[in-house]
């Protein structure tokens, strides 16, 4: 009987340590999905951030590969908020049909990018088509599962909105960052809108920066021929620091 006992009051002691440990591991679930981050771009001034992109494309038969090392170097810091920052490509391969070539260099080019990690000229192109969608960032402070959205509309009338929501928290390499899922649409036509792009940024929560970017194409609008069917994906890392 004593031993019955043990045994009895022994899985009792078990089933209170599994409970308190499920109980615990709730409450750090709930902890999680409820703590806030407000998000923000502040790399320090001589900052440099170096990327590898991957871009795999198929078109009308056509297949292209193109691999590309750039480089982005934090300029100045202004009294506005403003941050200067120079783009520098330093070597790129582009692949098509077999063949392959360097791409071919191209000048520095600097833009001002807001605390929002948005880009002053953001938008201010022939068409945003052309454009991959900066991540801005909201105000106000995101916890997991926020969501919010963005539309840049240019001066030939297409327009494309972008969908951002936040759906965990993840450590890539020696970073903690948050995962932030992207849906881009072309909204030129209300009736007809269609998803160009989706897929995911992972963005460091000390300085805002992106680390990893990985997203598919779909679709895309072509000026005098329409909506074209695209296969590929993109994607990207931060190599240093």
């Amino acid at each position: 009987m004593r031993v019955q006992g043990g045994v009895r009051w022994g899985l009792m002691l078990l089933l209170m340590v599994v409970l308190a440990g499920l109980a615990g591991g709730g409450f750090w679930w709930w902890r999680e999905r409820n703590r806030e981050y407000l998000l923000r771009f502040q790399p320090k001034v001589g900052d440099t951030m170096r990327y590898f992109y991957e871009m795999n494309l198929s078109a009308q038969g056509q297949s292209y590969h193109v691999s590309v090392f750039a480089t982005q170097k934090v300029l100045k810091a202004q009294k506005n908020g403003l941050l200067a920052i120079e783009t520098r490509l330093d070597s790129g391969m582009i692949k098509a049909n077999g063949g392959s070539m360097a791409m071919p260099a191209m000048p520095p080019q600097v833009d001002l990018y807001r605390p929002n990690g948005r880009r002053v000229n953001s938008g201010k192109v022939v068409s945003p088509i052309g454009q991959f969608t900066d991540v801005g960032y909201p105000d106000k402070p995101v916890k997991i599962g926020s969501t919010w959205s963005e539309r840049q509309t240019a001066q030939d009338g297409s327009a494309i909105e972008a969908q951002f929501k936040v759906v965990g928290r993840e450590r890539v390499g020696t970073k903690e960052t948050l995962k932030i899922a992207i849906t881009v649409r072309d909204v030129t036509s209300p009736t007809n809108a269609f998803d160009m792009m989706s897929g995911h940024i992972w963005v460091d929560l000390e300085k805002g920066i992106p680390v990893k970017v990985d997203v598919q194409f779909h679709q895309v609008r072509v000026p005098m021929m329409g909506i074209m069917t695209l296969q590929g994906s993109l994607k990207g890392r931060l190599v240093s620091p």
